[in-house]
């Protein structure tokens, strides 16, 4: 089989597929659009798994909560429950690499969500690179939510949130699975880090919204300096208005409500 490398892609061409080098994050569509309520599948999970064993993402109708990791996704749904899905289902929002560690670190008992992100943030080299971050070990809580299926029309994500589900999972061994995006990639990803929680076990996980380390846990960062987009082919997202800054609406999504 003829290979040609070209910057960060090897292009297989006997399978009409170019697939992402280690150091590369691959992602289809954006997080504007997903809080603009655009959850039409724009890709299978084989497609996704093509490019990367590691990430994030939501599945079609926004079904659940998704992370992939050594290549095998996720789906975590509206119960708490843990799938593994099929590699036709769609997604229509993902962000994968193929993980390769580049700097690890040890954390410590009794640390916090923002404690443990103010640690790695102090281990990176620059705050103007992608990076994908393994957190494992020992929690003495994890607190997830995931969201219900929904039905078209779709509600935008600030809508869909206010039903979402919560957990909190205690004394739990188990990954989490992230990225941490640079502040100009604002509209694109989730600027800052985005965690979702895997536990050991395959029977619990979700959004993280917060934590409490409960032993040292190892952290693994790979450095991603190749970012690649794959835009939905849909007159739905051409006619989405996704100007203006919803950097307001993203951070009530993303965090924990006091």
């Amino acid at each position: 089989m003829k290979k040609i490398l070209a910057m960060a892609w090897v292009c297989v061409w006997t399978a009409v597929v170019c697939v992402a080098a280690p150091g590369t994050l691959t992602q289809w569509s954006t997080i504007d659009a997903l809080l603009k309520g655009y959850y039409d599948g724009v890709a299978t999970l084989g497609e996704v798994k093509q490019q990367g064993d590691f990430g994030l993402g939501t599945f079609e109708a926004l079904d659940g909560e998704m992370l992939m990791v050594d290549g095998t996704v996720y789906q975590i749904d509206a119960q708490g429950v843990v799938r593994t899905p099929d590699d036709a289902v769609r997604t229509p929002f993902a962000a994968v690499t193929f993980f390769k560690t580049d700097i690890e670190l040890t954390l410590p008992a009794g640390l916090t969500l923002d404690q443990v992100q103010a640690r790695v943030d102090a281990a990176l080299p620059s705050m103007n690179l992608f990076y994908a971050i393994r957190v494992s070990g020992g929690f003495s809580e994890v607190r997830t939510r995931s969201v219900p299926r929904q039905e078209k029309p779709y509600p935008e994500l600030a809508e869909v949130v206010k039903g979402q589900s919560l957990f909190t999972i205690s004394s739990t061994e188990g990954e989490l699975i992230g990225l941490r995006c640079p502040g100009f990639s604002k509209g694109v990803n989730v600027p800052g880090f985005h965690f979702h929680y895997l536990a050991a076990d395959r029977k619990s996980g979700g959004h993280v919204l917060g934590l409490v380390t409960g032993d040292e846990v190892r952290v693994r960062v790979a450095v991603l300096r190749e970012f690649s987009m794959k835009l939905p082919k849909s007159a739905t997202f051409d006619a989405l208005d996704l100007s203006g800054d919803r950097s307001k609406e993203l951070h009530a999504v993303e965090s924990e409500r006091k």
